[in-house]
């Protein structure tokens, strides 16, 4: 991996990027779920279980309404543009957390997350479009398992970081922290350098944005080059937001001292153990699953479908821990699964892909396993809030993520190619 860095400098600027704004991003996530948890529930009309839904869906949403918008940005303007002028807006964004202090500010504070996605997809629609442009086509699968694997150790170390900043300094201090990482990430990538993005055969028109023409146009290259069911994957995954929900869930229980009161510090340290394990399964889950399989083309749908049964199965023994440590295993495990199927799905349809379409094709693969994500998040909020229980919530999700596994393997049986 190391020799991929040095003989590809692009793609090192790209990855240097990555890991300074991804640190950034999990100090900021653990400060938010931290403030969520100590200023929301307590009898508030809304429980805490769907405040905590609320979040996840507001980082989600806002990517799939302006997911049209990115894919066809990402293929038309020139992604470096696109990369530096998104981190530098989202600095502002994060930075302006500082001013929530108490429940009343909360649709605030839902108003900056949302904002934050909304462009974040834009980045990242950009960021995908310009990896095959900075390595070799027989290291792609190796680019996007390293991007993975940084992603992984990023939230694993920024997790564990963020839970225990907050415990020393305060919630607040850490979405300062969080900008300056954007601020870096766009000096590292002033200096990238990409090739012209490809000239397009159809002129831009914002009504062809508005009723999703441009990604419907990706998704026939796409299918037309026999890697539809791969886009659908990460939205099948979908139900696994529910499992995000979940770790902040058990976080908050960690943290809470009595019926009503949360200690922010210990809610925080406690859900950032629960994000590193989530780090830990999902930095190896690629390489072990590539080992085991391989990366052929049906090697790689062969890890898709068994991602589902990993991750389920350790969800549903996640429920049943009531430990901190013996929790943080299972869920370690559980994102073996989760980290497998992004990597291979992502490279399975961008060896495909023509580079004036994968803008397009990320952004309709975006949108719908946001929707998705959203709508998983929120189904796990609403059952605990229903039956007051991490256990019966695990289940459900496991179940549903189960069910959706068994769904996508029928459609990739029926569309095979």
């Amino acid at each position: 991996m190391p020799r991929l860095l040095r003989e590809n400098p692009a793609f090192a600027r790209l990855w240097l990027a990555q890991v300074i704004s991804q640190a950034g991003d999990w100090l900021n996530r653990m400060a938010i779920l931290a403030l969520i948890g100590s200023v929301g529930g307590g009898g508030a009309a809304v429980g805490v279980g769907l405040l905590f839904g609320l979040e996840l869906a507001l980082r989600l949403l806002p990517a799939a309404l302006f997911g049209p918008l990115a894919g066809p940005m990402a293929d038309r303007l020139p992604r470096r543009l696109v990369l530096v002028a998104t981190d530098l807006v989202r600095a502002v964004f994060v930075a302006s957390m500082w001013f929530v202090r108490e429940a009343e500010d909360l649709p605030w504070l839902y108003a900056l997350i949302a904002a934050q996605t909304a462009t974040s997809i834009v980045f990242e629609a950009a960021r995908s479009a310009a990896v095959p442009d900075t390595v070799a086509h027989a290291d792609l699968a190796r680019a996007h398992t390293l991007s993975a694997a940084t992603w992984s150790v990023m939230l694993s170390v920024g997790a564990i970081a963020g839970g225990a900043l907050v415990h020393a300094i305060g919630i607040h201090p850490v979405f300062l922290v969080d900008a300056g990482t954007y601020v870096a990430s766009a000096l590292c990538l002033v200096g990238l350098r990409l090739p012209p993005v490809a000239a397009q055969t159809e002129p831009f028109r914002w009504r062809d944005v508005l009723v999703l023409r441009e990604l419907r146009r990706g998704y026939e290259h796409a299918r037309a080059a026999g890697v539809a069911p791969a886009l659908w994957a990460k939205t099948f995954w979908g139900g696994a937001g529910g499992f995000l929900v979940l770790l902040s869930l058990m976080g908050r229980e960690e943290g809470a001292t009595d019926g009503s009161t949360v200690e922010a510090g210990d809610a925080a340290f406690a859900t950032g153990v629960l994000y590193a394990a989530r780090g830990v399964g999902t930095g190896v889950g690629p390489y072990l699953a590539q080992a085991l399989f391989g990366v052929s083309d049906r090697a790689l749908e062969r890890q898709i479908a068994w991602s589902f049964v990993v991750a389920a199965v350790g969800y549903a023994i996640f429920g049943l821990m009531e430990s901190l440590a013996a929790a943080s295993f299972w869920v370690a495990v559980a994102h073996l699964g989760g980290a497998t199927l992004w990597v291979a799905s992502t490279v399975r349809w961008q060896r495909h892909v023509h580079t004036g379409f994968r803008g397009r094709v990320y952004a309709f693969e975006t949108l719908w396993m946001n929707v998705a994500f959203a709508a998983g998040g929120l189904v796990a909020g609403v059952v605990f809030d229903a039956s007051g229980s991490l256990t019966i919530t695990a289940w459900t999700v496991a179940g549903m993520v189960l069910g959706l596994g068994a769904a996508w393997s029928r459609l990739r049986s029926s569309q095979g190619d």
